[in-house]
Order: structure tokens, then sequence, then C-alpha cells
């Protein structure tokens, strides 16, 4: 069926209009001038969509003392020491400081110091009034005179002559076929969130900690064009209130509050064997482990004991929490639970795949510029790999490196290419087949009483199949994060099974539904980088994160390096390459210099 075409004709196309694409986009009009096209295309509605949508409490990179190689030493020692591309995480700290001063500009409210001085509440953060941080940073595509296009699902990208020359996809709601031409593409759409079973069922089935409907389209179609990703043999972990999964740095570092077991005990601070791991101030991957140990070794729940904390920051929790997740006051009201009298219970989250939180997942890129080794495609945000702890700050400051990047890049490369029709329409009916499929099968009766497809899949059913899958065999919580190669082989086995073999019954009964369906098809394709990247790693490189149990301890000699993989299309298999990993910064990556 012939559908309604968009075409789109640019210099700069976005792909997610989050925390580094709106930067990305004014950085590009300041650099670029004001004949530079450039457009953004957001799955959602720009202005409340994506990670910063709930908003936020503080902004957790910020150089409040040190330099950009103290941060360097500080993200290498909370990633226990493991590879990180020193040289992104550099240019980052260089210019993370402008960038706030710039956003502080634009509006952001951000708590100071009876001096003048920002207010932090840790040696890398500073807290602000953060409940409007989305609709300030989508200001910043407007200033830039950006065309945007909301509620556009980007499903692949477009390649000529090696070459990434732009995207395709469908409108969520007009039905339409987007067709858009670009000299140069940032892919910059989220992490991703859903591969594994949720704590929560049903209709709370998205009450998670990280955004439940970014579904790793970055990863994706990076992926299927050809790019080298890295870093999917890691995934992140967090510890998170239980039940509501809202954010713990808030009670940890806000009030003081420390962690404990079902006995009272601040295991970090009173057992030898987390101790020598550096305590409370361990790094995040120890931390998470330990907790899981004391589960695993039968003295849980674990809490947050707030009661330990600062009074007076204890008494305004709920206004923190109502900036960033206002879930859990609710759940406190419910409930009858004051932070005050009662600590709060904690546990680990699903996994999620991120690269610009503490996560190292993402697109592999050339030096600083940002570039994929596809020509013509940039990567940022979480889209960018090897180079965590940049959250939201740091992700605004990449956009913008990466665009002063891409507008070079177009001043070399001016002339448009043309897109090849066959192709074009290749694409258009493999976005679309999971809705001929249901009005085929609605043509031919092939319905049950209830309406569901007699021979088809819907999303729902696919996506509750890939994670029981992914919980059971590869690594969830239901395993306390545990793999093993017999393991790792089963999930291979099942979900190259769901992508070859059964993605031809998925079914989508409306527009809404085809976007649940190509969420699915996404997540599968990481779901596949998962699954080998954690076999291919053989050793337990990130414990908590990554538990190997047949490969319990670290192998510096085979893998203390970048993991990296390219995507045969052909073949569907999935081609290994080793990067070294390059220390920048002078010291032992095992500590702090600050």
């Amino acid at each position: 069926m012939a559908r309604p075409r968009v075409y789109i004709d640019t210099d700069i196309l976005i792909i997610g209009g989050g925390t580094a694409g709106c930067l990305a986009a004014w950085e590009a009009r300041n650099v670029g001038g004001p004949r530079l096209k450039i457009t953004i295309l957001e799955k959602g509605f720009i202005r409340h969509s994506g990670c910063l949508a709930a908003g936020m409490n503080a902004l957790n990179m910020y150089l409040n003392q040190g330099t950009p190689e103290d941060y360097v030493r500080y993200v290498r020692y909370d990633m226990g020491g493991a590879p990180i591309r020193e040289d992104i995480l550099l240019s980052v700290a260089r210019e993370v400081n402008e960038t706030v001063a710039i956003m502080e500009a634009q509006g952001l409210p951000i708590k100071k110091r009876p001096d003048g001085k920002y207010l932090n509440r840790g040696k890398w953060n500073i807290e602000v009034n953060g409940a409007l941080l989305k609709p300030i940073t989508a200001g910043m595509a407007y200033q830039a005179n950006a065309e945007i296009y909301n509620r556009v699902y980007v499903t692949d990208l477009l390649k000529k002559d090696g070459r990434c020359v732009g995207a395709v996809g469908f409108g969520i709601r007009d039905g339409k076929f987007y067709i858009a031409r670009a000299r140069a593409v940032l892919v910059c759409a989220g992490g991703a969130a859903g591969l594994w079973r949720p704590r929560n069922g049903g209709d709370a089935h998205h009450r998670i900690w990280y955004y439940p409907f970014n579904c790793g389209s970055s990863y994706a179609v990076a992926k299927r064009a050809g790019a080298e990703m890295t870093g999917f043999d890691m995934r992140l972990v967090t510890l998170r209130t239980k039940d509501t999964y809202s954010p713990t740095g808030t009670l940890a570092i806000g009030v003081g509050a420390p962690m404990v077991n079902a006995a009272g005990e601040a295991f970090m601070k009173e057992r030898e064997e987390y101790v020598k791991l550096g305590g409370h101030t361990a790094p995040t991957i120890y931390r998470l482990w330990a907790a899981m140990r004391e589960i695993e070794e039968h003295r849980g729940p674990i809490y947050m004991d707030t009661r330990k904390g600062n009074p007076q920051r204890v008494a305004g929790l709920k206004a923190q929490y109502l900036d960033m997740a206002p879930i859990i006051v609710l759940y406190w009201g419910a409930h009858d639970l004051d932070p005050a009298r009662e600590p709060i219970e904690i546990d680990a989250d699903s996994p999620v795949l991120v690269g610009a939180h503490a996560g190292v997942t993402g697109i592999w890129t050339t030096g600083t510029t940002r570039m994929s080794t596809v020509p013509g495609l940039f990567a940022s945000g979480e889209a960018l790999g090897q180079a965590p702890s940049r959250f939201i700050s740091g992700s605004w400051t990449c956009g913008r490196i990466a665009a002063r990047h891409m507008v070079e890049y177009v001043r070399q490369n001016p002339e448009p290419v043309e897109l090849e029709e066959a192709e074009l329409a290749r694409l258009e009916a493999e976005i679309f087949a999971p809705l001929e499929r249901w009005d085929q099968a609605g043509r031919a009766g092939r319905l049950f009483t209830s309406g569901k497809p007699i021979e088809g899949i819907l999303p729902r059913e696919m996506e509750e199949r890939m994670q029981n899958v992914m919980e059971e065999y590869a690594g969830g919580r239901a395993r306390l994060f545990y793999v093993n190669e017999t393991h790792l082989n089963i999930a291979g086995k099942h979900i190259n099974r769901l992508r070859r073999e059964q993605l031809q019954y998925l079914m989508a009964r409306d527009l809404h539904e085809l976007q649940l369906a190509w969420d699915v098809i996404h997540r599968l394709e990481c779901c596949q980088l998962v699954v080998e990247h954690i076999n291919y790693r053989k050793e337990t490189r990130y414990p908590g994160y990554v538990n190997r149990s047949d490969y319990p301890e670290k192998n510096d000699a085979e893998y203390d390096c970048f993991i990296n993989s390219v995507w045969d299309p052909a073949t569907d298999r999935i081609t290994f390459i080793k990067r070294p990993y390059e220390q920048i910064v002078p010291g032992d990556r095992t500590r702090e210099s600050i």
C-alpha cells in the first residue's frame, strides 16, 4: 500500500531532540551561520520527552574543584580502573563549566551559596531547581531555528557510497513515510531500557529508573548502518529505591544516609571485604556488587538509613524528589512512610545500556571528532561509547562539540547525493509491514474472537518473550546479574530465533502499536550485541554489572582493552575487534587524585 511521503532536505540531521541533540542544534547554528539548515527528528514531543522529561535536581558533571585531568581520574576510579576514552572525557571536561554557564543564562535555576558560588553536593555535582530542565533544553533548539519534526520514529539510516546520507522513518500520528536527506547525521536518541524483564509487572512495567521509551534506537540504527559498536559487554545496573526505582544519590550524597543491611550494619564501612574496595566511597560497581552479595548471603533487604542523615536535608527530601521523581513522594504518602522515622529500602533495577551515565555502551568514534567509522555519521549523548559519567551537562557539552565537527564536515562535503528509489521502497515496505500483516489477517478473518491474531504476534507479546530470555539467560536481577557461557549461548539462540524467524509474524493494529513493534525490533538488535559481547569478554571486568561465574577474575593480558564489533547484514554475523586502551592522564587507574 502506497503511503504519503514527506521529503526533508537538510545540511545537518539530528536524530533525537534530547540533551545532546538540542545543544548540538544550538552550537551548529552559532558556528555554521544563518544559512545552515538544521533538522531534528524527535520520537516524542521535544519539550517534554526523554530522560529529562521529569526534571532533575542536580547536574552530576561540574568541576567545582580540580582540573579536567582530575575528573578523568575520578571516572577511571569509579569504573574500577576499566578502560575508558580519556581523550573524549578530557574534551568534555574542558568545556562543561562553560556550557553550564550558558544554560544558566538561558534560565536554568542553579542553587547558590550565600557567597554566590554554586551549591555543590559532592566534588563533581551542583544542585539545580530542574523541574523545567527539558523545556529549557528544548528552547536551545528553538533558538537555533532548527526545523523540528515531532513524533517521527527513525527506523534506519541511509547510506550511499559508504557514507551516511540521511534517515527514514514514519510518523507516529500521521502514518506518513519520512525520508530525510542530509550531509551529516548525528545520532543521539538515548540509550536502551526494557531489554531485561522489569521489576514491576502489568500496567507498572514501565516503572523503572531509566526512561522506559528509550529502546536502543541509537545503537540499532548505527549497527544496521555498519558502524563499529563498542561497550556492549558492560551494562549499567543501578541501586534505586524499591518499587519506585527513584534515584538514590539524593539519599546518599544529598542527605548523607548510609547504606545498611537488614541488621542495620553499614556494611561498606564495617565489613573488611568491602572496606578494602574503598568503603562507602568505593567505585559504583563495587557498591552494587556489595549490596547484591549481602542479599545473596541472606543479609537483605538493603536500606538507605535516612534516620542517620542530615535532619535538615531529610526534612527537605520531598521537595528534592519533586524536581525529578514525584512518584516516590506519592509512594511515601500512600504507604505512610516518613524517611525521618524509617529507612528507605533500595534494590537493583533491571540493567540498561547507556553511554553518558555510568556506562560505556555506544558507537565507536574517531578521536574527539564524534564521527563514527561510517563517514558522515556522528554520535553524542548516550549514543557515544566508552566515555562514561557525562550525565546531563556533559551531554550538553558533547552535543556542542559534535556540532562543530559536523559543520566542518558539511563544509568539506557540500554536495548532496541522490537517494535510490529502490532502496527507499524496500525500507518503506519493511517499516509498515507489521501494519500490513494485521490488515491482511483481518481481511482473511484470521483473528480470534478476542481480536488477537491467530497466526501473528503482537508487540507486547514479543517484548515479554525477549525480556524473559534476557532475564533468565543473560544475567538479569533474577540471576543476581550472573552469567556463564552456557546461559549466554542459550540466550543467543533464542534472541536470534526471534530476530530471524519470528519477526515475520510481528503485527501492529494501529500506528501506536507500529511504534511498539519497532521498539521491539530495535531492542532485539541490541540484545544480539549484548549477548555476543558479554560472551566474548571471558573475564569479570565489571563486577556487579556483569558477573561471569565461569570467569570470575579479570584477565588484563587479554581484555584490558575496548571490545568493539561490526555487524555483517549479509551473514547476520558479528566480527569482533580489540581496540587498545590509551592512558592519557597519568597515575594509578584505580585511584582518585582529589
